[in-house]
């Protein structure tokens, strides 16, 4: 009974995740609703509250959720692996967010995708800093945050784009391009 129920929750949480994002497609964020996502999600009253005290409890394990996977692959990864190998990484993530990709294409057109992905970049901003700076032997360290900030913004721009249906390609082919404009840099800002 326990497994039965342990489903049931996950099944209704998604449900509610899948509304949300569905509604931030579709209208502000802040317009959204209780009953907007219970209309949505097909579920009760009693089904909403049973998980999330509000949209914007709801709002913030969205982000949470999608914050810890991308951790989980950064860390699995290396962060000392990052700056060499931009590209791996890069497809790892992609092909994760292609899972599913329409879920995804629903968060991007909020500000919640963006938040997330600064979010994650914040995390390990001043370790990727002195990465950068060891790594390319820089001792201005002016010059290397305008270097992190345009490779993450640009990655965070490519990631976006390609999930709005901007850019056609696998995750694999966009990875290489990716890593392949990253490498440039790298040898540029050298």
């Amino acid at each position: 009974m326990a497994k039965a129920e342990y489903r049931s929750s996950i099944r209704s949480k998604n449900l509610i995740k899948k509304a949300v994002a569905k509604l931030i497609h579709e209208k502000e964020l802040s317009k959204i609703t209780v009953s907007d996502i219970i209309r949505e999600a097909d579920i009760s009253r009693g089904t909403f509250y049973a998980h999330y005290s509000d949209v914007d409890s709801v709002l913030k394990q969205i982000e949470n959720e999608e914050l810890k996977v991308l951790m989980e692959y950064v860390e699995k990864f290396g962060l000392g692996n990052i700056m060499t190998n931009v590209s791996e990484l890069f497809e790892q993530i992609c092909e994760y967010l292609s899972r599913d990709m329409e879920y995804y294409r629903m968060l991007a057109h909020s500000n919640m995708f963006n938040n997330f992905i600064w979010r994650l970049v914040e995390v390990y901003y001043d370790r990727l800093l002195d990465l950068v700076m060891s790594q390319r032997n820089a001792t201005n360290r002016d010059e290397a945050n305008i270097y992190l900030i345009y490779i993450t913004s640009g990655a965070k721009t490519t990631i976006l784009s390609w999930l709005d249906g901007n850019l056609n390609g696998s995750p694999k082919e966009i990875a290489k391009i990716v890593g392949a404009l990253v490498s440039l840099n790298m040898k540029y800002y050298s």
